[in-house]
């Protein structure tokens, strides 16, 4: 059986110690959002600059792990 890859999502969350409130509480949202974007498949939504900047910063990691369709 094939390991299942990681989601953007799933990779930020690993990035902040592996909790979805340390997350939200990080990029300025509530947990809730975190569950919902979860739920949504895992694509970290990136419409705004200033949007994906705040993940950027706050999980460390680049932009094509982020927003690998972006």
């Amino acid at each position: 059986m094939g390991k299942k890859s990681l989601t953007p999502l799933d990779k930020a969350i690993k990035a902040v110690g592996d909790t979805q409130k340390t997350l939200a509480s990080l990029v300025g949202c509530s947990p809730q959002n975190i569950t919902n974007i979860k739920a949504r498949g895992g694509r970290i939504p990136h419409r705004s600059k200033k949007v994906r900047e705040k993940w950027l910063k706050a999980t460390g990691l680049s932009e094509k792990e982020l927003f690998p369709d972006y």
